[in-house]
Parts: structure tokens; sequence; C-alpha cells
């Protein structure tokens, strides 16, 4: 089947285990287990000679001890990695973990080690490393998804109120705009706000930015009933977004013993398959739900106490030290308050910040829903598995062999006394924002086998109104906006034209510009703007990476930003902004353009409007009150940001437009956590891509004005299954197999990936409709 003999081993540990080891053509490994515990522990030791590096250094961030091999500039990412107490978590959920998780947990890091013993080291240097353990896995999960919640989101907040006060800070809006597509029930619109803006002044908390390692995590996903398809079967796509990491985030391998058969990628480290899989009878994947699960708890402090409505309460401290390559070791002072650990500032200044987030704040048994959907036989078992999830909160999406979908929000979402904290951090000492407990799995949102024949998630909002409340805000709408109209009412569709959606390079918000600006001018006073236009107006929204007007509608986008902000934040602050110091921020200016223009560039404006982006006139529902007044805002921004558009492009690809190209300046650059310093590896090649964070191909950018128009989030991990015909899926990451650059299989995938192309990903036997 792979064309490569399979190699055997056994696990050194006192217990014999037998797996074998078989890899296909990219060096994707097929581990084969006489038992459960036996392909556990082949996994581990597969993973462990493809990505030993990555393993050690997710551990290594997890328990605060990176600089130990990285040098100085690692202390802030182990300092705050030592106040958030992630490895002492990890140990609790280990212990709370029932005896088939625990074994698979155990037998992982028996293989893990195995591959150790073996042979296998990490880059680079190939260092000496420790012995894995159980709990290790759990602490790399977590340390993947800690900054991936509200929480940063949050402090970026607050800093914005705290520098431009409430008037200005009011006037920027990021929940979705109304008639925003929804996830449930699938064709839904938003017709009611998600919550109201908080008015709550903070003090200053500049001074409590912490370390940031991960870019705001996107993705897309559909699934398609055989209701609605050319050949009867339903089929599943997704491509999850991330930062371009190396060697990649996601790990693709296939698993098998007698208990099950499942194929697709999951984190290394990680026993099972959470976000990705195909096990013969039902496929999956998963988008992550923007879910308000992390709160922020300003505390009041007095020496080692802090402030409640019952008075003072001792805070617990702990002494951490931090050993750091080539320097001296650093003492840390980890506190703690009933709402979590200090995560920004210091008790010695009077008043710090405490985080409370569902991965930690008590023992969790979310890893046991793994196991049974290893074995579902339809959707609607897929999703009853998801009870017990913890984090992400995810949106899931399924397909089965009887040609059934589905899609159901997982994860544990708090229930608050109050609306407090939805936007901002709250106060932490009177009691008026606390958890009161978790919304039941029952409560939460959920369709199997919807009339519409598919379900879909773009990060959109999730159902209409507050009930159950997930999160102020979502992703900007576009991108869902452009799935819905490519799925909506469509019959007969075919595989291939599902799977070509995650190339889709059109925008409907360039779309839509291209109308507006069709529209408006001639701008007789600045040739620059007149210029940009002319070539914009009638736009068709194709971000190809060949198009001269992709290059100048970003340069125009980038500097409307710039127009529309810098007046209400001031100079200093939309520097601050744009910079991306605070990596949400970058998600923000996006909301906020969304909010600003969805009416104008006509969007549908409420769920009966029957108005879609092909149909609307520009401005269509925009008229008199708030809607007039921001839509006169935007355009009187308009002349001003094409001359600085004009005048960009012009820098970036000479005078003539004839010579421009999207991709020559639009690049994914994969960069590796050591660059080329200590004897890592350096960059790989830049891929020219198109599309933008408003498009399916997911290609996002910052906003600083003469800044590369470098790609901050992507797919890393694209996947399509065909449920008619299991032997067909396939997949494909940015990279490769192995994370060794000396290895044939280090970035062997990434010319499929740069040509929207996949990999067969050798996946189990399709084994009946009633599994």
């Amino acid at each position: 089947m792979f064309g490569r003999e399979a190699e055997q081993r056994s696990v050194r540990d006192n217990r014999f285990m037998d797996f074998s080891i078989t890899r296909d053509p990219h060096g994707v490994p097929h581990v084969l287990g006489e038992t459960a515990a036996d392909a556990w522990a082949g996994m581990g030791y597969a993973c462990a000679h493809d990505r030993l590096f990555q393993l050690d250094y997710d551990r290594r961030r997890a328990c605060g001890r990176w600089a130990e091999i990285a040098g100085v500039g690692a202390v802030g990412g182990d300092v705050l990695a030592r106040r958030l107490g992630l490895a002492a978590a990890a140990q609790r959920d280990v212990a709370v973990m029932s005896a088939t998780a625990r074994t698979a947990f155990e037998a992982y890091a028996s293989g893990v080690n195995a591959a150790i013993a073996d042979g296998a080291r990490p880059l680079p240097g190939r260092y000496p490393v420790e012995p894995w353990q159980a709990w290790h896995s759990v602490a790399a999960f977590l340390v993947r998804h800690v900054l991936m919640g509200q929480w940063q989101h949050k402090l970026a907040n607050a800093v914005l109120l705290a520098r431009i006060g409430p008037s200005a800070f009011a006037r920027l809006e990021t929940r979705p705009p109304l008639g925003s597509p929804l996830a449930v029930p699938p064709g839904g619109r938003l017709s009611a706000p998600v919550s109201r803006l908080l008015d709550d002044a903070l003090g200053d908390v500049v001074g409590h930015l912490g370390f940031l390692a991960e870019v705001e995590p996107g993705s897309n996903a559909w699934a398609v009933s055989g209701r609605q398809t050319a050949h009867g079967g339903a089929v599943i796509c997704n491509d999850s977004h991330r930062a371009l990491d190396t060697p990649n985030v996601y790990w693709q391998c296939r698993v098998s013993c007698p208990d099950f058969d499942v194929a697709g990628a999951t984190f290394p480290g990680l026993p099972g398959f959470p976000h990705f899989g195909f096990n013969g009878s039902v496929g999956w994947a998963i988008t992550h739900a923007d879910a308000d699960s992390q709160d922020l708890y300003l505390e009041r402090f007095s020496g080692p106490r802090y402030l409640t409505e019952d008075g003072w309460a001792p805070a617990e401290l702990r002494q951490e030290r931090i050993e750091v390559r080539g320097g001296s070791p650093v003492t840390v002072r980890a506190w703690a308050t009933r709402h979590g650990p200090i995560v920004h500032g210091s008790p010695d200044s009077g008043i710090a910040l405490a985080l409370k987030w569902t991965g930690t704040y008590r023992a969790n048994s979310g890893f046991e829903c793994m196991f049974p959907m290893l074995t579902a036989g339809s959707v609607a078992q897929l999703c009853d598995a998801q009870a017990g999830w913890v984090d992400p909160v995810n949106n899931l999406v399924c397909a089965d062999v009887a040609g059934q979908v589905a899609y159901q929000c997982r994860g544990e979402v708090p229930a608050r006394s109050s609306e407090g904290g939805r936007r901002l951090p709250v106060a932490g000492w009177d009691g008026k924002c606390e958890w009161t407990s978790p919304v039941p799995f029952g409560e939460l949102p959920r369709s199997v086998d919807p009339s519409a024949g598919y379900v879909m998630t773009a990060n959109n909002a999730i159902v209409d109104g507050d009930a159950p409340y997930l999160s102020y805000t979502f992703a900007q709408p576009f991108r869902a906006e452009r799935l819905r109209s490519l799925l909506d009412g469509q019959a007969a569709v075919t595989v291939d034209a599902l799977a070509g959606m995650q190339a889709d390079t059109v925008s409907v918000a360039a779309r839509g510009w291209g109308r507006v600006l069709g529209s408006l001018g001639p701008f007789e006073s600045s040739p620059d703007a007149e210029a940009a236009r002319s070539l914009l107006a009638g736009f068709d929204g194709d971000l190809a990476a060949e198009s001269a007007a992709a290059l100048l509608y970003a340069c125009f986008v980038r500097a409307l930003a710039a127009e529309l902000y810098r007046p209400i934040l001031g100079p200093d602050t939309w520097d601050w902004v744009a910079s991306g110091v605070l990596a949400p921020t970058i998600s923000l200016v996006r909301r906020w353009l969304a909010a600003d223009t969805w009416e104008l560039l006509g969007m549908p404006t409420a769920p009966d409007d029957g108005l879609g982006p092909a149909d609307s006139a520009p401005g269509a529902g925009a008229g008199a009150g708030a809607a007039g007044d921001r839509d006169r805002r935007v355009l009187a921004a308009v002349p001003a940001a094409l001359a600085s558009a004009w005048a960009a492009a012009v820098r970036l690809g000479g005078r003539d437009p004839r010579q421009w190209r999207w991709g020559d300046a639009h690049q994914a650059v994969p960069v590796h956590p050591l660059g080329a310093a200590q004897g890592g590896p350096g960059r790989l090649p830049g891929v020219p891509m198109g599309g933008d964070a408003d498009t399916l191909q997911a290609a996002g950018y910052g906003w600083r004005a003469g800044a590369p128009f470098t790609v901050t989030s992507l797919s890393v991990y694209r996947q399509v299954v065909d449920l008619a015909d299991g032997r067909t899926a396939s997949f494909v990451i940015p990279g490769g197999a192995s994370g060794d650059p000396a290895s044939p299989h280090f970035a062997d995938q990434l010319a499929e990936w740069a040509a929207h192309r996949r990999i067969p990903m050798t996946a189990p036997e399709a084994s009946g409709a009633d599994g």
C-alpha cells in the first residue's frame, strides 16, 4: 500500500508492545498496532522520529523552559508560562483521566521514549532530550491554545479604552453587522446584536502587556449532504488557518488497530484526532468558535492580599527559577487569586490582571471525547461524542457514509452572573461578574441533516442573538458570505467543485468596492486618486496572485483603515494598533472595517431582505441615522485613501500598472522558531499567494503603512473527504511530515499546497452507513 517496508519496534518500559509503521511516498506514517495501546505507542514513536524538536519545543514553552535552549529572548514567554501554571494544570488533567484515556497518553509517551532510546534527537544540535511523560502531551496542547481565546482581545480593548477614552472607544464596533451569515441554522442571518457595549473606564494597562506567540486562529469548514451532490454522497472540506509554523502545527497520520482505524491530522504530542479525521464512517473538521471562555479580572492588591467583596484575602505565591542559555537565571514570582493566575502586571503596583480560563481553572476531562470519535458510525453519534470537550470551543462539522451532515458547537462556555467582561476586563473585587455554571451541552448550537443541505462555518456568528451567549465578537463576515453564496441553493454539486472552493480568491468586499467606486468620481483634483479609482471601478473582486487590481486593492484597504481610524485613535495609538505588537489588534481593525462598510458595500442587512452581494446596490440598506453617517464618513475618506494606495502600489510594483502582480508583494514565508540562529534552519522560500483575510483562500496581512504584505495567517491544513468513496480522501500541509531540514519530507508537500493540490490520505475503507 505504501511502497516502503515496515519498521517493527517494541516499547522499552517493561511492557512489550507490538506495532508496525509504514510510510507513504510523502513520509506520512501509517501505524498498525495489535491493540489500541500498541497503536498509540506507535503513533508516539512515529511522531518523535518526525517532530521531536517540535515536541520538546512545545513542552518547554508550556513549562516555561524554552530559554534554556533559546536564550534571553525567550525569557518573556517563559515568565508568562510560569505565571499561567500550564505544567501543573496538565498534571491535574492527567490525574482525572479515565483508564482508557490515561492508557492512551501513557502508551504514547512510551512510544516517544522508545524513539529517543533509538536515537531520535531534536534540532538544533541534536541535544539530549528528557523522557516524555503523559502530562507533557496535555501541556503541549494547552500552550497551543491558551493565547487563542478572548483574553488578548479584552486586553487590547482595555488598552485602547485607556488610551483614547470612552467616547472614541464607542465608535469602534467589533460586533458582526446585522445580516451576517449564521452557522445555525445554515442559511440564517443575524438579526439581533450579540451584546451591549460596556462603558466602564479602566486605568492604563499598557504596562501589563505580555508575550504572545499565536496570531488569531481562523478556518473554513463545510459539508454538503448527499441530497445536494451530483453523485449522492456527502462531502466534507476544510482548511485550518493559523500562523505558518516550521515545522507545521499539524502532523498527518493514520492509526489502526482492531478497535479503530482513523486517518487525519493532529497536534504533535497528542494521541487521537480531536480536530480533523476520518474513521471510514464519519469525517470531521473544526473551526475556532471565537467563544468567550476567558475572563480578565482587575485585582486590587495591598501587599500579598487582594480585595474581594468580603474583604481582603491572601493571594497564592510561588517562586519559580528560569534557567537562561548564555545568561543569568531569572526568578519569577507567580501570584494567583481566586480568579486564577496573575498574567499581567504585579501586585507590587497595587493592581494586576488575573486570568480565568476554562482550560486551567479546574481539572478537565475534555480529552475523553477523542476516543468515542474514533468509532462513531454517524454524524449524530459523532456530535453526541463531543459532550465533555472543554477547550478550545470549536465549530465541529461532520459528514457520514449515509449522506448526512451536521454541525455541533462543542466546548465549555461559562455562564456568568452578569454581562460584564464581554469586551473588557472587569473588577475582581465586587463579585458582580462571576462564573455560575457551564452552558449545558444540550443547549449548545447543533444542526443535524439540515434542510439547507449543507453546514458551514468560517468563524462567523453562530446563532442569532444571545441564547446562549457564546461571544461578543466573531470574525468579519465577508469570508462566510462568500462561502454561503457558493453553497446556498446549489444542487448536483461535484466533489471537485467543493474542493476547488479552497482555492477561491474572490472577496465579496473587494467586489463591493468595485461597484461603489464605479459610482463615484471622477476625482479631478487628485490624478493619483482618479487613477486608482479607474482601475478598481467595476473590479470583480478576484484577488488572484497575478492580478494588478488586487495589489492596488490591498494598498487601498490598508490606506482606508488608516484614514478612518487614525483620527479616532490619534497618531500614536494608530501606529501601535497597526504595528500588531498585540496580535489581536490586526483582527480588530478588520472587524471595525466590516462594521463600517458592510451596508455601504451592498451586503444583506436583514434576514428576510432577499439581497445578496451580487444583486445589491452600493449602499443598499444604508439610509438615515447611524448607518448613513457611517457611510458618509467612509466615503469622505476614500479619495485620500485612493491617492495613498496608488503611491504605495507604484513603490511596490513600479509605475506601469501592467507590471503589477499581487503575488510579488503578498507571500507566505515559513519561519522556524529559532530562525537561522544556533544552527536552526533558516526560512523556506516565500510562496506567492492570492486572496486576503476576507477570501476563502485565507491570506491576511498587517496594517502598518509601508510594511511588506507578508501573510500572517493562512491555511495550514487542507482536507477533502468524499464519504461515498473514502479511498479518494486527501490532505496537505504547507511543509512536510518531518521537522528535520535534512529529510526529503521536510517540505515535499509545499509545492502541492501552493498549487492547491493535495496528497492521498490513504484513509480507512468506508465501513457502511450503520458503522
